[in-house]
């Protein structure tokens, strides 16, 4: 399913009754997140926020906080429906065939490959150079110790200066002033590379941060694909309709035509980076302050009445979890095909949708749960787990008692702990700034291949308990 606009799909979430509309003036400082936190923990809907003091424009939040939520986005009644059709897609087609699609390594084509327009309802008000002020837009200060207002729901988009390839990614990005923005980059992200490509050119890196329009969009920029996918591509996939690219106004970069706000302007690669300060993160703790590339911004667009999506970061249940968890669950064959022996993974809420990940495996070797590890954290999508642990194929990886009564049954600290490093985690409270990331394992997978018969679960059979619950009701009346 497709929708035109924002607007369109708020529409679907308040007749599903799952949109609380909130009327009243609400301070973007503070209590705008504070609303949001506290609906969250409950289970909330999302919230539109239609009077943000002292600006244009309304907010919503929380809008795919939710299984439910992110499933009508993407037009399913269960997330479970497009792992089925991504798993299809896999076997009546080679890998190859359906990166290309994705825009990996190849040019795509068919429906899902973005349309060129002219203009579009991003573009109905125009803001340039000196009449752009960012302050106007309704972005929320969220926390106490946060520096400045951050917009969180945001895709930077860029292109390749070398190939001219489309690239776009979730990104955060602070409000500096009233034309100025730091956008922060880890050095592992493709945007980091694209700067420093340009930075060897000595010449400004164009980008646009594009907000609003259908919510696919930012559903397939947090997709647990390739560095090099093409997340307009994977959007048009999602959505079952190409998205729509039209010029922007001041940067040569295309941006979606039905977005609700398109922020556009460059990277001075020479330009000292500014220093921002600590920022809450969505397993609930401050990430510490750091240094952030300045973004001069040259023009901005936007919708008549628009709408600006804002993510929460802070204590679970949150946005960021909810969508994480669920593009790992839709995208999960393509990360079979990359790791043959995996059957499931699993980002649990208790970490973060970031640091903990429990997978399942069908071992056919000896040693086959360690070689599952290091390619899970070889992935986009699972580079900052530092705690894994990895189960056989008949335990749920969604129900942590189920993974931790494999690890007492299957696991001895002696024997089935591995310990790995990688790149340091920027949203990493526990590590020691410029260190490397320290990563810890768990085998609790059943040992059938050594000199020892593996634990086996002490289960009755089929034949007494189809006794005992013919005698049910003789025995209980």
């Amino acid at each position: 399913m497709s929708f035109p606009s924002l607007a369109d799909f708020l529409e679907v979430l308040h007749q599903s009754g799952e949109l609380a509309e909130i009327d009243g003036d609400v301070n973007p400082s503070f209590e705008l997140s504070a609303i949001t936190a506290e609906h969250a923990r409950s289970g909330g809907a999302a919230l539109l926020f239609r009077r943000v003091q002292g600006c244009a424009g309304a907010v919503v939040t929380n809008l795919l906080g939710s299984p439910r939520r992110i499933g009508l986005a993407l037009g399913v009644d269960s997330l479970d429906v497009w792992t089925a059709r991504i798993d299809e897609m896999l076997n009546n087609r080679s890998r190859a065939g359906i990166l290309a699609r994705l825009g990996v390594g190849a040019p795509a084509g068919g429906q899902t490959e973005p349309k060129q327009v002219r203009s579009g309802p991003a573009q109905q008000v125009v803001l340039l150079d000196r009449d752009v002020d960012l302050a106007r837009l309704p972005v929320p200060l969220a926390w106490p110790e946060e520096t400045h207002a951050a917009i969180t729901a945001g895709l930077l988009a860029s292109v390749d200066p070398s190939s001219g390839a489309r690239w776009a990614g979730r990104c955060d990005a602070d409000v500096l002033g009233a034309n100025r923005l730091a956008v922060r980059l880890a050095p592992h992200e493709p945007a980091s590379r694209l700067l420093e490509a340009y930075r060897r050119l000595r010449e400004p890196m164009s980008v646009a941060l594009v907000l609003g329009g259908d919510p696919a969009m930012l559903a397939a920029a947090m997709a647990p694909l390739p560095d090099s996918t093409d997340a307009w591509n994977v959007a048009g996939l999602l959505r079952g309709k190409a998205v729509e690219l039209t010029p922007g106004r001041r940067v040569k970069i295309d941006v979606p035509a039905d977005a609700e706000i398109v922020i556009e302007g460059s990277i001075d690669p020479d330009e000292p980076p500014a220093e921002v300060g600590p920022r809450a993160t969505p397993m609930g703790w401050y990430a510490p302050a750091g240094l952030a590339p300045v973004v001069r911004v040259s023009a901005v667009t936007h919708r008549a009445n628009p709408v600006l999506p804002a993510m929460i970061h802070g204590p679970t249940p949150n946005e960021w979890v909810a969508l994480a968890r669920a593009m790992l669950r839709v995208f999960l064959p393509c990360l079979r095909g990359t790791i043959p022996e995996l059957v499931d993974v699993d980002l649990p809420a208790s970490g973060g949708g970031r640091h903990v990940a429990f997978a399942s495996v069908r071992a056919t070797h000896a040693g086959q749960a360690r070689r599952a590890a290091h390619a899970l954290w070889g992935l986009p999508a699972t580079t900052f787990v530092k705690w894994l642990v990895v189960v056989d194929d008949d335990v749920d990886v969604r129900d942590e008692g189920q993974v931790w009564a494999a690890v007492a049954a299957h696991a001895h600290p002696d024997r089935d702990v591995l310990l790995g490093q990688g790149p340091p985690d920027p949203w990493g409270a526990a590590r020691e700034p410029g260190l490397l990331g320290e990563k810890l394992a768990i085998d609790a997978t059943a040992k059938r291949f050594g000199p020892r018969p593996a634990a086996r679960p002490a289960a009755m059979s089929e034949a007494v308990r189809q006794a005992v619950a013919a005698r049910w009701s003789e025995l209980f009346g």
